[in-house]
């Protein structure tokens, strides 16, 4: 286990984390492990994206079906086009 020196933690941040550990019984030190690890580890059960999706959009169910009509034609193969 490491240990770190986190400086200049914003008076309402350090209230809340105050606050958290005291709520649930832990120490502050404790608190912090807990709110760090639960924002960068990945959650179980919950698939971590490792792509660009969230800037650049998404298509819905529609866009996608209509997209995948337009293109049917281009994955056909012709045979006589190898011979």
């Amino acid at each position: 286990m490491k240990t770190m020196t986190v400086r200049n933690i914003p008076d309402e941040v350090a209230l809340l984390l105050k606050g958290m550990a005291e709520t649930s019984a832990t120490s502050i030190n404790t608190t912090v492990v807990r709110v760090l690890a639960a924002g960068v580890l990945p959650r179980k059960g919950k698939r971590v994206k490792s792509d660009f999706s969230k800037y650049c959009g998404g298509w819905s169910q529609k866009e996608f079906d209509d997209f995948e009509a337009a293109v049917a034609d281009c994955e056909r193969i012709n045979p006589e086009d190898w011979k």
